[in-house]
């Protein structure tokens, strides 16, 4: 019984220590949209969201835009891009991020294939999920 405790309990310790891996950021790829933002005040979820995120990384370095999807399948942009370098410290990968007017950083609390989470300066944190384009067929009666 004590090892079944103290296996549950290592297992418990592990899991909740554990930080995205360096191998893991190429998941960054891709169209994002924001769920929900969580603040010491207040939390709030999105449900819906006229610009998503598009995130562009090859090995640690990346920049991250904002985009207009639109029902026909494409998405509109404007030419603004927040590069960023991509931290690997010892307790948390952290996305540091620098613009023309500012550099600020994100760490990276948690990344899935379908999901991340980061948390800012302010212990701002974010919840993104992969975008799925919405379309409409016009060819359906």
């Amino acid at each position: 019984m004590k090892i079944n405790y103290l296996l549950l309990s290592l297992c418990f310790i592990v899991s909740c220590n554990s930080k995205p891996d360096m191998e893991e950021v190429s998941k960054l790829n891709g169209f994002w949209e924001i769920q929900k933002a969580e603040t010491p005040y207040e939390e709030k979820t999105y449900t819906m969201n006229q610009t998503v995120d598009y995130i562009q990384i090859e090995d640690s370095t990346g920049f991250r835009k904002k985009v207009q999807p639109s029902y026909l399948g494409n998405y509109q942009s404007s030419q603004n891009r927040e590069y960023f370098t991509v931290k690997d410290y010892e307790e948390s990968l952290v996305l540091e991020y620098r613009s023309d007017y500012d550099t600020w950083t994100e760490t990276l609390l948690n990344l899935e294939e379908d999901q991340f989470v980061v948390k800012n300066e302010q212990n701002f944190i974010y919840t993104y999920k992969r975008h799925e384009p919405q379309s409409i067929d016009f060819d359906e009666e």
